[in-house]
């Protein structure tokens, strides 16, 4: 099983189910997705349906306000969730939430309101396995901003000092995404580290891994390319 709780037009689990395949072609992957935007949820839900898979578990409405898929748990999660913008409007369901501490989603903390990228990822954390990984995109407000006991460092205390989940962060080369310029980072968490990565956060500086494209569109000026792909899992 896969998820992504901001699936758009469901790029990222067509590009997981491709390369599973390509690694077993008898596996199955069962694709869970939930998207805000009415007409990207439409594009992928119809994308699912022409390529036969089942669209059923591709879900419509705000993962953070009205999660559908409370309760479940998946294999994998892999997702680019929004960062950057705030949550104010979702801000009464997740307080309400939160209050249910860990039994909910959001009991380590709650980051600033005008962020909500760490909502996702604690909202990814929640849904994975106890065996399961998860790739989720964030920003460097991740790593780096909130004091010592603000929300966004019991986060980050909750995920390496308490649980060491934190596997590894993959910093991507700027220039990289269409709307956006700024840095950005693959967070991998692993409820299952092997021993020889436990007590360990592995840091791989990826941002000098790209070709330069010939013709920008919008902020994307940079193409990470085969080889540095093969770089970058090669490090990991």
């Amino acid at each position: 099983t896969i998820y992504d709780p901001a699936c758009g037009t469901g790029g990222m689990l067509s590009v997981a189910e491709n390369y599973l395949h390509k690694m077993n072609t008898s596996a199955e992957l069962l694709a869970f997705g939930q998207e805000i935007n009415d007409q990207t949820f439409a594009i992928c839900k119809a994308d699912m349906l022409i390529k036969g898979n089942d669209a059923t578990q591709i879900k419509s409405g705000n993962t953070l306000s009205e999660d559908q898929f409370a309760g479940q748990t998946f294999d994998y999660i892999l997702s680019n969730p929004p960062f950057g913008r705030e949550w104010k409007n979702e801000k009464a369901k997740v307080e309400q939430e939160a209050k249910r501490g860990f039994a909910g989603r959001f009991g380590p903390g709650l980051p600033a309101v005008g962020d909500g990228q760490m909502l996702f990822l604690m909202n990814g954390v929640k849904k994975l396995k106890d065996t399961g990984r998860m790739a989720i995109i964030q920003n460097g407000s991740s790593l780096f901003t909130g004091d010592a006991g603000s929300g966004q460092s019991e986060i980050r205390k909750y995920l390496i000092h308490d649980h060491d989940w934190l596997d590894a962060i993959v910093q991507l080369p700027n220039d990289s995404f269409y709307n956006t310029g700024i840095a950005t980072y693959v967070w991998i968490i692993n409820k299952d580290k092997p021993e020889s990565r436990k007590g360990k956060v592995q840091l791989i500086d990826a941002s000098k891994c790209f070709l330069a494209r010939r013709k920008p569109i919008g902020n994307k000026r940079h193409d990470i390319a085969e080889a540095s792909r093969e770089l970058i899992v090669q490090a990991y």
